[in-house]
């Protein structure tokens, strides 16, 4: 079964007195253990698209299933459900919360997944992104190539069926980035972890299995590599 799966989805946002038509009528199927990413340029439709597969948007026209499961019609609680229960999410800012530690805001999304906590658990996550050792640090005691590698355990311990990455590298240095996506690719590879990148950097772009081109709302594209 796929792990996601859009059909005929098209999203549309006001902007002062007319629409900006984001999205049209995209057919997209996200398959278990995909590496997985959009590429465009601004204003392409590819971070609308991420966030209609990360459930935080609901399309105008057409479906979105997770798991077979259609999220059409869903009340914003049950969409916080399923996202906190399925879908893990790296940003390009991170995100975390700087009160607590490394360890803590890995245990926080497992928390919120409503799943047993477990700090053996968390602390297997960070021993996976190579920060076993560091898991007492907040925020502001670590690199920025680190805290993306504390979001990406924070991510993957509730084991979501979907990995969301919004721009992961736009906030690292070259190298930093290029680290932190063999991290990435890795966990894929060894953990069968599904992830799908909206990107226009082209390190991700080149480690990607599969890439969807998107231009003016459309998918124009498809490569597998």
């Amino acid at each position: 079964m796929a792990i996601c799966e859009l059909s005929g989805v098209s999203r549309r946002y006001p902007l002062g007195e007319t629409w900006v038509q984001a999205l049209t009528d995209v057919d997209l199927v996200v398959e278990p253990g995909e590496f997985l990413a959009l590429a465009g340029p601004s204003g392409s439709g590819k971070t609308t698209l991420l966030n209609l597969l990360g459930c935080l948007d609901q399309p105008d026209g057409g479906s979105v299933s997770l798991d077979g499961q259609p999220m059409s019609g869903l009340s914003s609680a049950e969409l916080s459900r399923v996202r906190a229960a399925r879908i893990g999410f790296i940003f390009q800012s991170f995100n975390l919360i700087p009160v607590l530690t490394a360890l803590e805001n890995v245990e926080l999304a497992l928390r919120l997944s409503g799943q047993p906590s477990g700090l053996d658990r968390c602390q297997a996550a960070l021993d996976d992104v190579g920060l076993g050792d560091l898991g007492d640090r907040r925020p502001s005691q670590l690199s920025g190539g680190q805290q993306q590698r504390v979001a990406i355990a924070r991510a993957l311990v509730k084991r979501p069926a979907l990995v969301i990455a919004d721009e992961p590298t736009a906030n690292l240095d070259s190298a930093t980035g290029e680290g932190v996506l063999d991290l990435m690719r890795g966990l894929n590879e060894t953990q069968g972890a599904t992830f799908v990148f909206s990107t226009h950097d082209p390190m991700v772009i080149e480690r990607a299995r599969r890439v969807v081109r998107l231009r003016d709302g459309r998918v124009v594209g498809i490569e597998q590599r």
